[in-house]
């Protein structure tokens, strides 16, 4: 080292090639590079030359700045040799006091610096250092640098102008003595490595690499040293670290010093710091995506004002975007199906040429959206957004908005891969140029916005001020943009205090974070009331700590009336979902939903729950009767009856038509069970005042518990309802708790509704007769027709055991078109063989004068039949009159006009009103056979039969006797001047064929 060095009194000229190395070292615009990367030392003084990147002795003592002492010798030492002296010199010479042409330092005058960041270390001699004369034999010696440029003159580069350059210099600059193998210490550090880090010399200087720099990045640093090392070359990387002054990202390069046998003994660099770059790069995506949210929200407004009831569907239709996928280093550019569609192309069409779609770009439109794809490529933004014309086929152009990121780049960051879409944008393009077609300027533009453009600020002191706001503030506000930027107090007091502090921490919350302010808030507007405004801005820092807020606000109260009926509409059907909406009472799903969680509940606790099915008796003719809102208005009062008889805890449901549950979630005591359903019963018995006069119904309940009678829901729920039938079976008006024979009942029902939907079709119904006599002649003159069932298998069935469920299960409606039909044939015959009309008489259900789509015009029927119509005449029951409604009426009314007669069967057993015999125009009252049973032991029957004879004839009507069965109660009928009469007395029903040669005699 010593033929490279020289003795240790002529290190001066090794530490300025130092500095000028460092110099040069540092990015083009810190300081002017010459053009010869080799240059002498302290004008023709010095011989050696330093160069960028080579082997150099480093050593930074004559600069004046601050230093840990490193000295290079034949063999390297950890303390420096003792003749070596080592100078700092608390001065800068000014570069024109410096010779050039044969100066000496001597000459130069020093003058003192300007601050106070180097501090003095005097030299134990203080003579001052002469830099050694040239050697031509050493300098013929050294070996030449291959990638050095050619040799040449160049101005020497004066000590103080390199100290300068390297004390201000903005990029961080360091040195580091190379001890071994991964054992790097800092040298000397420029004044920026620690402004950016906030370390202080002590805790730099003097100190291991692994000392300073934290983990993770040391172990990166270590591995790019030994790198450069290894290559002998300038090495360059980028880093992000973790030191007291924040987290920092750099562009770092380092270069090795080698002395004359090949051992690196210095490594000098320099740090670019780009945390602002960075941080910039992300404001800038910030701004990008803010950018888009303001295009969108701009497009939302339109849509708003021609759209408005749309809002919700054109939030769930599909963006419709185009995807292409650009590879500019080979060439190819990838176009997806929806790309085409939306320039028209057919997606058969296979090409990856970027012409396909550059040829496309309107010509006035090429030149930005190049410049824009060129803005892309570029490093520092990656992204761009561009909207412009694309011709579609055949010949049309549309407007597309382009959005492209580079996500690909190579070692020299040229994007190999750019993917971006463009989604057909026409149609928002025409709303926005109607909107701007009267306006040239943006500021024109926006007091024409359905929304206010503001500029907020909040100093240092915590005021708020408002520089601008635009016209559309007397709309919005009702305040003149010069009254809000006087005193924006006067805004904050139009704000509702319920939101007035809610905005406020939002607000502070923005300046803080530098996030943006979004929020939705009431305002009391003088004239228009309260109003709903929606604010966005974005926030941004001034150098004077002041945050500034640019943003949009506009009216959303149409859009929030929108959301408040979309809340309302849903939470409706929420309820429609899981309530019945006449009652308000559970639905079937949520009284299912409860059910199960009742029995869960019960299972976990080991208790028993109870579920009661409940069942209107008669509803259905009060309903008729009375019309469907009279019907509504009893089943609603039926449900608050009910669920005021329950417990807490218990659930009443309303499943559908007058069917009702109960669960009793306390079941334990059977006892309390009963009781709760008794209640039931005496409150559903009382009079119902719906219409004129009061209205009666009854209930009729079935009870199953859990788990004793059935260990499932859906079981449950089957034999509470078996039970309930056998309350209808029973009587009506009462309650019955499961048993286990009800289930073979219940069975044989089944298989009974199943047999009976297959009697008619298979001819298993029959009709028997039974005549009629007039008591003053003994003439058979009518008949009464009775409906058989001969069920295969069970022999002969009477009504009563099968009619009543044919009404439930909506059989009646046919088989009632049966009976008529086939009595119209034989009164018919029977009358051409006597030749006079020879009435029959049918009985008609209540359920039959239900609207039903299979409801038969009898009338009609029996014109076409050729037989008249008093040839029939329809039995009703007392009940048909009870609940006699407009429906019910019009149909007998029909029937009457039609000249059917019409009878009133077991007339005295019911409820009938009088009113209603003079309102139906009766023809016949059939007196109950249990009264004529009676009435010749029994002088309270005996009168009432008297009665019902008087009557009848009183009102014009024919009395028929049923259940005559001695000639004692036909006599004394016929003293009483009772018209007909039938019964066992005269003859038993008999088949067709039998009462036809009764007839005939």
């Amino acid at each position: 080292m010593d033929d490279l060095v020289g003795p240790a009194d002529h290190l001066v000229g090794d530490r300025q090639r130092a500095v000028h190395f460092l110099v040069e070292a540092l990015p083009v615009g810190q300081v002017q590079r010459r053009d010869d990367r080799r240059a002498n030392c302290r004008a023709a003084q010095c011989g050696r030359q330093c160069y960028p990147s080579g082997s150099i002795h480093v050593n930074l003592v004559s600069c004046g700045i601050q230093t840990v002492p490193h000295f290079a010798g034949a063999a390297r030492s950890a303390t420096p040799p003792p003749t070596a002296r080592v100078r700092m010199h608390s001065r800068v010479e000014r570069p024109e006091t410096l010779g050039y042409n044969g100066g000496t330092p001597s000459t130069a005058q020093p003058i003192q610096p300007q601050t106070d960041r180097f501090q003095a270390m005097e030299q134990t001699d203080s003579e001052p250092e002469q830099d050694p004369p040239n050697d031509p034999a050493a300098e013929a010696a050294r070996p030449a640098n291959p990638a050095a440029p050619p040799a040449g003159p160049a101005p020497p580069v004066p000590d103080a102008v390199c100290a300068i350059a390297y004390v201000n210099a903005s990029d961080v600059v360091f040195h580091l003595a190379v001890e071994g193998e991964d054992t790097y210490r800092f040298a000397n550090v420029n004044p920026a490595f620690y402004r950016a880090t906030a370390l202080s010399p002590g805790q730099v200087l003097g100190r291991l690499v692994q000392e300073v720099i934290p983990e993770p990045s040391c172990t990166l640093v270590l591995q790019h040293y030994r790198e450069a090392i290894a290559s002998r070359q300038t090495r360059r990387w980028e880093e992000c670290t973790d030191y007291p002054a924040g987290q920092k990202a750099g562009l770092v390069s380092v270069t090795p010093v080698f002395d004359g046998h090949g051992r690196c003994t210095d490594l000098v660099g320099t740090v670019n710091d780009i945390t602002d770059v960075m941080n910039r790069e992300r404001q800038l995506m910030q701004a990008h995506r803010e950018l888009e949210k303001s295009f969108g929200e701009l497009s939302r407004l339109s849509d708003e004002l021609t759209r408005n009831d749309e809002r919700l569907n054109f939030a769930l239709e599909g963006t419709g975007e185009g995807v292409w996928d650009w590879r500019p280093s080979v060439g190819r550019m990838f176009y997806s199906p929806q790309w085409k569609r939306i320039i028209g192309l057919a997606e058969e069409i296979n090409s990856d040429d970027p012409e396909l779609w550059l040829s496309r770009v309107h010509p006035d439109d090429v030149q930005e959206v190049l410049r824009k794809v060129a803005l892309c490529m570029d490093p520092a933004r990656n992204v761009c957004t561009h909207e412009y014309r694309l011709r579609r086929e055949p010949d049309d152009w549309i407007w597309v908005r382009m959005s492209g990121t580079v996500v690909e780049r190579n070692e020299a960051s040229v994007p190999e891969r750019i993917v971006g879409t463009i989604v057909d944008i026409t149609e928002q393009v025409r709303l926005r140029q109607k909107l701007e077609a009267s306006h040239e300027l943006l500021a024109q533009l926006a007091q024409h916005v359905p929304g206010v453009f503001f500029e907020l600020q909040l100093g240092p002191d915590g005021k708020t001020t408002c520089p601008f706001i635009s016209a559309v503030a007397n709309e919005l506000f009702e305040l003149s943009p010069a009254a809000i930027q006087a005193d924006t107090e006067r805004l904050a007091e139009r704000i509702q205090p319920q939101d007035r502090m809610r905005a406020r921490r939002a607000f502070l919350k923005s300046a803080a974070s530098l996030e943006p302010w979004h929020m939705e808030l009431r305002v009391g507007l003088p004239d228009k009331g309260l109003r709903w405004i929606e604010v966005s801005a974005t926030p941004t820092r001034r150098p004077d700590k002041s945050t500034v807020w640019h943003g949009f606000a506009h009216d959303i109260t149409r859009r929030k009336n929108a959301e408040l009926t979309i809340t309302q509409f849903n939470e409706t059907l929420e309820r429609r979902a899981h309530y019945d909406a006449l009652t308000g009472l559970p639905n079937r799903a949520l009284f299912r939903d409860r059910l199960e969680h009742g029995m869960r509940q019960a299972e976990a606790a080991s208790g028993t729950l109870a579920l009661l099915f409940i069942d209107l008796d008669r509803f259905k003719e009060v309903n008729d009767m009375l019309g469907h809102d009279a019907g509504d208005a009893l089943l609603i009062e039926a449900a608050q009856r009910i669920e005021r008889c329950l417990g807490p805890g218990d659930t009443v449901a309303r499943l559908g038509g007058d069917e009702f549950t109960v669960i009793i979630v306390e079941a334990g005591e059977l006892e309390h069970v009963e009781q709760t359903a008794q209640r039931i019963l005496d409150t559903l018995a009382m009079p119902f005042e719906i219409g004129v006069e009061p209205m009666y119904v009854s209930g009729s309940i079935g009870i199953a518990r859990y788990p004793i009678d059935a260990k499932g829901p859906e079981d449950l729920m089957r034999i509470a309802d078996h039970a309930m039938y056998r309350s209808k079976a029973a009587g009506r008006n009462q309650l019955t708790f499961f048993e286990s024979d009800m289930q073979v009942a219940a069975m044989q029902r089944l298989k009974l509704i199943s047999d009976l939907r297959g009697a008619q079709a298979d001819g298993q119904l029959e009709l028997y007769f039974q005549p009629i006599v007039e008591l003053d002649t003994g003439r058979v003159v009518k008949a009464e027709a009775l409906l058989r069932w001969r069920r295969a298998g069970e022999g002969l069935v009477m009504p009563a055991e099968f009619v009543k469920i044919a009404e439930e299960c909506g059989m009646i409606h046919d088989i009632g078109n049966w009976v008529f039909t086939t009595a119209a044939l034989w009164s018919k015959r029977w009358s051409e063989l006597t030749g006079s009309t020879f009435q029959i008489s049918i009985n008609k259900s209540p359920v039959q004068f239900e609207r039903h789509h299979r409801t038969m015009d009898w009338i009609d029927h029996l014109r076409k039949l050729g037989v008249p119509p008093s040839s029939i005449s329809v039995e009703i029951t007392e009940g048909v009159l009870l609940n006699l409604s407009e429906n019910v009426f019009a149909k007998l009314y029909e029937l009457r006009e039609g000249g059917v007669e019409v009878a009133i069967d077991d007339f005295g057993t019911g409820y009938s009103s009088m009113s209603y015999l003079k309102r139906l125009d009766i023809d016949y009252l059939k007196i109950d056979q249990s009264f004529v049973a009676e009435m010749l032991h029994d002088p309270t029957t005996s009168t009432i039969t008297d009665t019902i004879i008087v009557m009848g004839h009183k009102l014009g009507l024919k009395v028929i006797a049923e259940g005559v069965e001695t000639a004692a109660q036909r006599d004394w009928l016929a003293a009483r001047q009772c018209d007909y009469a039938q019964g066992f007395l005269f003859a038993a029903p008999m088949p067709p064929e039998e009462f036809e040669r009764m007839l005939l005699g």
